[in-house]
């Protein structure tokens, strides 16, 4: 297994702008990757400032369940694509979907790639020691040597967790994984995991999710 390699190194493929207006034009189309739904919600740019995208879905989305302060990922093309990342500011209305995003980085693909390592937006549940149920856990970032999650549980440096993250309907990757990185956030923890063991079937469903990312380049 790689090691964890999720951190912020600058250089190279540090992020582009902290400014969504110097990049993304209102009326585009944009892609919105948010943990509560497999699929990404098709929508358009109503808005851009300085902080923040406005994004309105072209179609229902009944199953999305969206509140303020959560992670959530876009996906913009103007020549190159663009993975956003950032963090649900306000939502305007839930079906179809008008939610302002507060920017966070906004980063090239191609780069990301080079790095090994993508943004997304995916449900996961930590299985913590000494803890009886499941804490949700979304993953932010991946990569071949392990996750970034956010989770409200405070869990030791070091620790263990069993964690697992659903892929769709149908696929799930359960691994275990080394807390490695660990950062207060606002109102949850930011969790650096490192994998340690895992199975076949979920090194399989790991490299999907890596170049299904990289297929849209």
């Amino acid at each position: 297994m790689e090691k964890y390699n999720l951190d912020d190194k600058g250089g190279l493929f540090k992020f582009l702008a902290k400014s969504p207006s110097k990049i993304v034009k209102q009326g585009d189309n944009i892609e919105l990757k948010h943990f509560s739904v497999y699929n990404y919600i098709k929508g358009r740019v109503s808005e851009v400032t300085e902080s923040t995208i406005r994004v309105q879905s072209s179609d229902k989305t009944p199953e999305a369940v969206i509140s303020p302060g959560e992670h959530i990922a876009l996906y913009y093309t103007s020549g190159d694509i663009y993975v956003i990342t950032g963090e649900v500011g306000t939502v305007n209305k839930t079906d179809p979907l008008d939610v302002i995003v507060k920017v966070i980085k906004i980063e090239k693909l191609k780069d990301l790639i080079k790095e090994k390592k993508h943004c997304v937006s995916i449900n996961a549940i930590f299985k913590i020691i000494g803890v009886p149920d499941g804490k949700p856990a979304p993953v932010k970032n991946i990569s071949f040597g392990g996750i970034k999650s956010n989770c409200k549980e405070d869990v030791m440096l070091e620790d263990i967790v069993d964690v697992t993250v659903f892929i769709d309907k149908m696929n799930k990757m359960p691994f275990k994984g080394r807390i490695v990185r660990k950062n207060r956030l606002s109102g949850f923890f930011e969790y650096g995991v490192e994998f340690t063991e895992m199975t076949e079937t979920s090194n399989k469903l790991l490299t999907r999710i890596m170049y299904d990312i990289d297929s849209k380049i």
